[in-house]
């Protein structure tokens, strides 16, 4: 797969200061262009009919990994429950992080939806994981309409895990995955012969994984 588009976000630069920024400092350090977009949310009605208001941020990096592309990376969704659980038992929480083309700015809103399919209890956010249509629902007719999560691969100096459980330590374990756009045929290859061999294909097939629009390899 290579780190080889045009959208904007949905809202507004949201300050800085407003966001944490913990685990991506190895990113921040290589470029000069960060900002943040802040994508405001509100919960289904209870059963008494009150709802509560929640948000997504996405980081925006310009220049990394590489010259011409951008890296986008939530840190809002870490409040959200995942389900999901260390064989000890301890909570996982889950950040996530896409690369895009400079100036393809839809992969920020792509990111916010992946943060709304963990607060919807809609996927089973853990590596190899597909979450339908989050691209094709965001900017229709794109070949790549799905996306699957895995490992970062692209950003060494990304802060994949943090086990620390925040400033009193008792807080859940928190992970950060690479949501990968995927094309419809790709997700039906993931679902039948799992996600190695997709990833497999994808490398075989030399993906540029920042081209919504690539040729599909199954």
């Amino acid at each position: 797969m290579s780190a080889g588009g045009n959208g904007t976000g949905s809202v507004g630069p949201a300050p800085d200061d407003r966001a944490d920024l913990t685990g991506l400092e190895g990113l921040l350090a290589a470029t000069d262009s960060v900002r943040v977009l802040r994508y405001p949310h509100e919960t289904e009605p209870d059963e008494e009919g009150q709802t509560t208001e929640w948000h997504c941020d996405v980081v925006v990096v310009d220049g990394v990994p590489a010259a011409g592309f951008t890296t986008y990376a939530t840190v809002g969704a870490r409040v959200l429950p995942t389900n999901v659980s260390t064989p000890e038992g301890r909570e996982i929480r889950t950040e996530f992080v896409t690369v895009g083309r400079t100036g393809h700015r839809a992969m920020a809103d792509v990111l916010d939806a992946c943060a709304l399919a963990v607060a919807t209890g809609s996927i089973h956010v853990q590596p190899g994981a597909p979450i339908p249509n989050a691209v094709g629902l965001i900017e229709p007719g794109r070949r790549c309409e799905h996306l699957v999560l895995t490992p970062p691969f692209l950003w060494p100096d990304l802060q994949v895990v943090d086990e620390t459980g925040g400033p009193d330590g008792t807080g859940p374990l928190l992970t950060r995955l690479q949501a990968v756009p995927i094309t419809t045929a790709e997700m039906k290859l993931l679902a039948t012969e799992g996600s190695d061999a997709l990833f497999g294909a994808l490398d075989a097939g030399g993906a540029d994984v920042t081209d919504p629009d690539r040729p599909s390899v199954a």
